[in-house]
């Protein structure tokens, strides 16, 4: 439905749109909202109809600097809130400054970011930086897939927010699918890792996108330990591992972790994944990187293959002065132990449809 399109002419109803919160004794804030403060609601209690009312009224109408879809997405769910009302956004950067301070926290996650007015959210940061500190860090939860929509928002905002990549997720998903006939070397093509790597907030499943969800994309079983290893053990992006993931989800029809697939990347990635990075993405279905590692940090480097085929080696260069090592992939898929060669090569293999990191041997 075009929310830009008017279907009726402007009538009264009786909306939930009175908020005086008289238990709080304006303890925290003095603040009453009236229905001047939204832009539209779900329901009207005089007729039990439910529907998109939008209000009308001076300088009143949908917020323009939203996402497009449906015309204009401004309107979500429930009471609309009117992010041009300028009591409105005095209140609300009020509030964030309200519960940083109570909370001591370090920053915000700022969900349904498109259906809220750009200029507010870049606002909201900017008063919050200058009230907590430059580092107080913000990520906003922009679901659009396109990486021209990502790439305009953060401009917008003028980069003071990073964005969960949402074209990865939908890029690890078509993998996960497709399997075999995936073409690997283009995991990361149109995606804002790629991109803009430091505002790009990499995972591989979360709450929206689980089964049953109102997105619901799921990254299937077979892939997910390879998807990890994509956004945990790489330089650009801040990843972060689902919950449900990690430990599993409950409920009528219940995931199983996969906690004991995601861990040994965990350490891989606090151990082992530093120095610079190689990619060896030359095969559709077979790919390869390598994490050189520091000299500061004895044992570190790793080097990760990942196979939606038959399976597959990669030969890569792990550096000269590694040549005699003997390296092990922490995963487990594969048994055999590699040794470096002399100029610092060695073939790493991974066994079809699966993942394996190999790290260097250490002797405790």
């Amino acid at each position: 439905m075009d929310r830009n399109k008017e279907i009726s002419e402007p009538f009264e109803i009786e909306g939930w749109t009175k908020f005086n919160f008289e238990n709080r004794h304006g303890q925290y804030s003095s603040f009453k909202w009236n229905f001047n403060h939204f832009s539209g609601v779900d329901y009207d209690q005089r007729t039990g109809r439910n529907g998109i009312f939008r209000i009308v009224g001076e300088n009143k109408h949908w917020n323009e600097n939203v996402d497009s879809q449906f015309g204009n997405f401004d309107y979500l769910m429930y009471a609309d809130i009117d992010y041009n009302h300028p009591d409105v956004k005095r209140e609300m950067i009020e509030w964030g400054k309200w519960l940083a301070d109570t909370t001591s926290c370090d920053g915000y996650r700022l969900d349904a970011i498109k259906h809220i007015n750009f200029d507010f959210i870049r606002d909201f940061a900017s008063e919050l930086m200058a009230h907590r500190g430059k580092n107080f860090y913000f990520v906003g939860e922009f679901w659009n897939p396109q990486l021209e929509a990502c790439q305009k928002y953060l401009d917008h905002v003028e980069f003071k927010i990073d964005l969960f990549d949402v074209a990865l997720h939908y890029k690890l998903r078509d993998a996960s699918i497709k399997g075999r006939d995936f073409d690997l070397t283009t995991i990361f093509d149109e995606t804002l890792v790629q991109t803009h790597p430091l505002n790009a907030v990499t995972f591989v499943d979360n709450h929206d996108s689980q089964p049953s969800e109102s997105l619901e994309s799921w990254v299937e079983d077979w892939f997910k330990q390879s998807a990890y290893s994509l956004i945990l053990l790489r330089k650009d992006g801040y990843p972060c591992v689902f919950y449900g993931d990690f430990y599993g989800i409950d409920g009528d029809h219940p995931i199983p972790g996969k906690k004991d697939a995601i861990a040994p990347l965990l350490y891989v990635r606090l151990e082992k994944v530093y120095g610079e990075q190689d990619d060896y993405f030359d095969h559709p279905n077979t790919i390869g990187w390598v994490r050189r590692g520091v000299s500061e940090l004895p044992h570190s480097g790793c080097a990760v293959v990942i196979s939606n085929g038959n399976g597959g080696e990669k030969r890569m260069f792990v550096g000269k002065e590694r040549a005699g090592e003997i390296w092990v992939d922490v995963t487990g898929a594969r048994k055999e132990k590699i040794t470096i060669e002399e100029e610092g090569f060695a073939r790493f293999p991974a066994n079809g449809g699966s993942v394996s990191v190999w790290i260097e041997e250490e002797n405790k």
